[in-house]
């Protein structure tokens, strides 16, 4: 990484695909020092090879929904300040069947949290004494944390929610702003497709049908908010869960 060591990176987890990738390739060709976290390593390289300024990103490789993994993002900040992060990080994980039992509720729940809750909250405060005063922390949850379809995925990205609210307050008086974004149907990921729904172009239709604009999300509406929320327009908003799914909750 070529950036000077008083330059503040942004942390961008699940950069290797998805939401995560999309946004890290757009800060890294705004000339912006990426630190880019997820699982494989693989799939980060991959990322910054599509990207321009290439020699502004650098990789961090671990499983963030561990206390370990945590850890080992903040050896890799390397004592760099850091001006925003973005917690991308997550996954469907399993529905829970009718008439499954205890044990298998305990599983896919522990498992959705894992996945999705702890993946922002312990990489957030591994880090957050690197955050610097005015920094940037946006989390990127979902609708369906917002309306409850989802089963344990569902709850897990309204605690999501909940967990910024409060970290909001505990960070507000550093000029710190958290907010949460609430997608909806985003068509160029692979999250439908790895969630065992199916080929994407067979839900699109249906999802356009449950938005108010009869069309479903992309990449880079995500990006667009969190570009906004980066920027002097998202001074002054913080605490808040920011829906940017094309009206889907206000249709059913």
């Amino acid at each position: 990484m070529t950036v000077p060591a008083d330059k503040p990176i942004i942390i961008v987890t699940g950069a290797g695909s998805g939401m995560g990738r999309a946004i890290a390739q757009v800060l890294l060709a705004q000339g912006l020092p990426i630190l880019l976290a997820g699982r494989r390593r693989e799939r980060l390289d991959e990322t910054v090879a599509g990207a321009a300024n290439q020699d502004l990103a650098r990789v961090a490789v671990g499983d963030l929904g561990s206390p370990a993994g945590a850890d080992a993002l903040l050896d890799a900040v390397c004592g760099c300040r850091v001006s925003a992060l973005v917690a991308s990080a997550g996954g469907q994980g399993d529905f829970i069947r009718p008439g499954a039992g205890a044990a298998a509720a305990e599983t896919a729940w522990l498992a959705a949290l894992r996945m999705n809750l702890f993946t922002a909250v312990l990489p957030i405060e591994a880090v957050l004494s690197r955050i610097i005063d005015g920094g940037r922390i946006i989390l990127i949850g979902s609708t369906a944390g917002i309306d409850g379809q989802g089963g344990p995925y569902a709850t897990a990205k309204a605690a999501l929610a909940g967990y910024g609210r409060d970290l909001a307050r505990r960070v507000g008086g550093r000029g710190i702003t958290v907010n949460t974004l609430a997608p909806g149907f985003i068509s160029d990921t692979d999250f439908f497709e790895a969630g065992g729904f199916g080929p994407v172009n067979s839900l699109i239709d249906a999802a356009a049908r449950q938005t108010l604009l009869g069309q479903v999300g992309r990449c880079d509406d995500v990006v667009a908010a969190v570009d906004w929320l980066l920027g002097p327009g998202g001074r002054w908003v913080t605490g808040q869960t920011i829906s940017v799914n094309g009206g889907t909750i206000m249709v059913q």
